[in-house]
């Protein structure tokens, strides 16, 4: 075929696919579609008149046999014979139950005039008496005769029953003979001049055959009636099916389809203005299809012959129609580059959209390398992190990002700087970010040409460090020790940069990367412990079993005691030793980071709380300057922690002493020496010094506090104890005897105190005294 003819054709496609298919298939189906719907309704709308017809009558029924029920309560529930029996207690007399007996009577007359009534009950609560036309009974003998679906034993029913006031509907089920049978009782209270009385309950029994005596139909078909609570309180199947959505049936009256399948049904249901039950009627819709059988038979047979006819006639169609399609296929296929004529712009449109195509292909590829390396960047990143997808093949998705291992064994390690050393812009590390960033890529491509001399690097930025990848080829040494002096020597030789170098252990697969960034970010963290510019191997570090007993730091209340003793008396040698004591037998440990951490941080708290409690003036300016909790934050090894730990230290005891010396007068100084004269005088206190000193002892306290730093009790006690140790130590006395040389009648007191200042009992000082000797 020529390509003149070939683009006429072109041209109609659409037009005649179009017209082949809307004019052979849809129009005739769409015309049975009306046919089979509207014969449908027509149906649909006899059946459902029918339905409507039946629960009219049963609906009309139902609301007279109720509203004669409901008076009928109404006239009981006012008779005096009934009424008179409500006061009677347990046990019945004769005369008790004579009237029983006339009650009875009465209920058989009332159940005479309505013959729809099965039963008609009256409980009387407080003689638990149950009155019916047949007999009388207990509660015990009422429940045993009726029952609810939910089985209800006494205790339900009792609160049922103990209700202030009742009148409603309950669907039951009756016990007579063995046999069960369902219905619905409408229980009344009788009404009361007292109403804090037990009262009396009159029962209305209705049978479901009672109920349900107007229903007909078809045999497949369900009849059921639901209380205004949506209970089911009878119908002519065994239960209501499942599925029926009470939901769909808010109006007066309706219709819907439930349900799908074989299991279809089509609902008809009217709800009554007096009484608020529903009437439902289930039809099963195949009832609806037999009807409809044969004008489905006919809308069948038109449907075949139409899409077969259809069919013949589509396939023509597209059989001469598909010329161009095939045409332009081939085309497409060969990239034979023909030149259409004027009026064929659809085929060039699709030849230039397939072109463009081919080009956009081309620039994504080359946008692609021109990003490879971000991409890979961002890949490795993923490894160390654990979030590269590898779960298809890791060795694809490492060779899609031009990394090619050379065995299955791979270590991480991390580089910080330090210190960037010529690129620094002054002595204290204050480098331009410019600049750190040269930094950074030259100790990335010194990592990975110092791994690629016998294995394979592969670096990347991650989590502000750099990290490097290093693939261990087969049959070489894995000196991994070696490689990182040999990178850390070349920094130091070149550019004096100083860094800290983690590494981890060696991991068997690609997916093992991730844990092994875990490691050397773990080794990286202890420098806080052991001090930056070094290597840290994960291996040297304390094992896991190790720093799981070491669950707190050793810093006692007693310890602390001393501290803040020493700081207080501005006593910095014996406070800095006593600090670096603490430090070490923390350290000496395997004290994990965390516990390193908040050991220095409770340490400055002490010395800050010290500080504050001697009242010294220059606090508020001593931390505006100093800032120490800032100071510690910003620390990254434990060696800078410690030093500015001590630093703390020194200006809180010289703010202690500047403090002391400006606050010292003769006051104190007298007072000082009387203590220091009379401290073996069992009764010196503040009150005896007050009386020497002609002051009140509040004023005297005050004014030695704000003159010392320190309380009038506290330097008693101080001086006793320097007192008591120079006896234990040089004269060797009993602690008995110490205690009463120093002024204390009371031994338990005297070690409590001594305990409470030296952090050990008297007896354990001299032993160690002794042994030291």
């Amino acid at each position: 075929m020529r390509l003149r003819g070939l683009a006429w054709n072109r041209r109609s496609v659409l037009f005649k696919w179009l017209v082949s298919y809307i004019s052979v298939l849809f129009v005739p189906i769409v015309i049975s579609g009306i046919i089979y719907t509207g014969t449908w309704h027509v149906v649909e709308s006899e059946v459902n008149r029918a339905n409507e017809s039946v629960l009219k009558q049963i609906e009309q029924g139902m609301d007279s046999h109720l509203s004669g029920i409901e008076r009928l309560g109404v006239e009981m529930a006012l008779s005096k014979p009934l009424s008179a029996f409500i006061d009677v207690a347990q046990p019945l007399s004769d005369s008790d139950i004579y009237d029983i007996v006339g009650i009875s009577n009465d209920l058989k007359t009332y159940k005479m005039a309505n013959t729809y009534i099965e039963q008609i009950y009256v409980y009387y609560k407080n003689s638990d008496t149950v009155v019916s036309a047949r007999d009388r009974g207990t509660s015990r003998d009422l429940f045993a005769v009726i029952g609810t679906e939910d089985n209800w034993g006494a205790q339900e029913w009792e609160a049922f029953f103990n209700k202030r006031y009742v009148q409603e509907y309950l669907p039951i089920t009756i016990t007579e003979n063995g046999r069960v049978s369902k219905g619905v009782m409408y229980a009344k209270s009788m009404i009361l001049a007292n109403q804090d009385q037990p009262g009396a309950v009159l029962m209305f029994v209705v049978k479901e055959s009672t109920l349900l005596a107007g229903a007909f139909g078809d045999s497949r078909s369900t009849v059921a009636i639901m209380d205004k609570s949506n209970r089911l309180v009878a119908s002519t199947g065994a239960d209501l099916p499942a599925g029926v959505s009470v939901e769909r049936m808010q109006g007066k009256s309706g219709f819907f389809y439930e349900g799908k399948g074989d299991g279809r049904l089509a609902v008809s249901y009217t709800t009554s203005e007096n009484a608020g039950w529903k009437y439902l009627s289930l039809v099963p819709a195949e009832i609806f299809d037999e009807k409809m059988q044969l004008v489905k038979n006919l809308i069948y047979l038109s449907l075949g012959l139409s899409i077969l006819v259809g069919g013949l006639v589509t396939f023509l169609s597209v059989r001469r129609n598909y010329s161009p399609v095939g045409a332009l296929v081939r085309n497409l296929m060969s990239q034979s580059g023909v030149t259409f004529e004027t009026g064929i712009d659809e085929y060039r449109y699709v030849q230039s959209a397939f072109n463009n195509t081919l080009d956009e292909k081309e620039r994504m590829g080359q946008r692609l390398e021109r990003h490879r390396s971000a991409i890979r960047a961002h890949f490795l990143q993923g490894l160390l992190k654990g979030t590269a997808e590898l779960q298809d093949s890791a060795q694809e998705a490492l060779e899609a990002h031009g990394i090619h291992p050379v065995s299955p064994e791979f270590a991480v390690v991390i580089f910080s700087v330090e210190h960037y050393g010529k690129f620094a812009d002054d002595g204290h590390n204050h480098t331009k970010p410019q600049k750190q960033k040269l930094v950074h890529f030259i100790i990335m491509n010194v990592a990975e040409e110092v791994a690629g001399i016998r294995h394979q690097g592969f670096a990347v930025e991650a989590d502000n460090t750099q990290a490097c990848i290093i693939n261990f080829r087969n049959g070489e040494e894995r000196d991994l020790p070696g490689m990182i002096q040999e990178i850390r020597s070349f920094m130091e030789e070149h550019y004096h940069v100083t860094m800290t170098v983690a590494a981890s252990g060696i991991h068997e697969h690609p997916e093992g990367i991730g844990k092994a960034y875990l490691e050397a970010r773990a080794a990286l963290e202890y420098r806080l412990v052991l001090g930056g510019g070094r290597v840290i191997r994960y291996e040297e570090l304390p094992r896991l079993e190790q720093t799981e007993q070491a669950t707190r730091y050793y810093f006692p209340l007693h310890v602390e005691q001393q501290l803040i003793n020493f700081v207080k008396s501005g006593d910095y040698a014996r406070s800095k030793s006593l600090l670096d004591e603490i430090i070490e037998a923390n350290l000496s440990g395997a004290l994990p980071v965390p516990l390193a951490k908040c050991l220095m941080f409770d340490l400055i708290g002490t010395l800050l709380k010290t500080l504050d409690e001697t009242g010294s003036a220059g606090k508020t300016a001593f931390m505006e300057q100093a800032d120490p909790v800032k100071q510690l934050i910003s620390c990254e090894t434990m060696e800078e922690m410690r030093r500015q730990t001590d630093e703390v230290l020194q200006q809180v005891c010289q703010s202690i002493q500047e403090e002391h010396s400006r606050q010292s007068s003769h006051l104190s100084r007298e007072i000082m020496e009387y203590v220091k004269a009379h401290y073996q005088d069992g009764e010196l206190n503040v009150s005896a010094i007050g009386d020497i000193f002609k002051l009140t002892p509040s004023y005297l306290s005050k004014q030695f506090k704000a003159q010392t730093g320190e309380a009038l009790p506290d330097y008693i006690n101080k001086t006793r104890m320097e007192e008591a140790k120079r006896l234990l130590r040089e004269q060797g006395c009993s602690v008995a005897e110490t205690a009463s040389k120093v002024g204390y009648a009371d031994l338990n007191t005297f070690t409590r105190i001594f305990k409470k200042y030296e952090g050990i009992t008297p007896g354990k000082y001299k032993d160690i005294q002794i042994s030291g000797e």
